[in-house]
């Protein structure tokens, strides 16, 4: 199980837009914002149970800047990562990331039986 770093807060401009409850959003925001920075979903242990939760990764170390803003005293709990990547590839493994759409790990299994994510179903043209 991997833990997160504190992230030096170079992305002071990002910090109105970063939300309380809304991970999934603020991942996703600092991932399209920089290129570079990989958008994560997986599951960490706040203590009490495991919960879904989104964060990022930048050069194989990952950082939360939602729990690092709201709620720093979970920053350093135990997470597993489910999916990870760039925006780009993770869309062209076929998720979306399209306003009302479900988390990611939803997505995969919701999907998993046509074969689409794993390059096994057919693609719609």
């Amino acid at each position: 199980m991997k833990k997160t770093f504190e992230l030096g807060l170079s992305f002071r401009d990002l910090i109105d837009y970063i939300h309380i409850g809304q991970c999934y959003s603020n991942a996703l925001l600092v991932a399209d914002v920089y290129s570079e920075i990989e958008y994560v979903e997986g599951w960490v242990f706040n203590d009490e149970e495991w919960i879904h939760h989104a964060w990022n990764r930048k050069a194989g170390e990952e950082f939360d800047l939602t729990y690092q803003i709201h709620l720093p005293h979970l920053l350093y709990c135990d997470r597993k990562i489910e999916i990870a990547g760039t925006l780009e590839d993770l869309e062209a493994l076929g998720y979306s990331f399209a306003s009302g759409f479900a988390p990611l790990i939803e997505q995969r299994y919701r999907v998993a039986a046509s074969g689409f994510l794993t390059g096994r179903g057919k693609q719609a043209a």
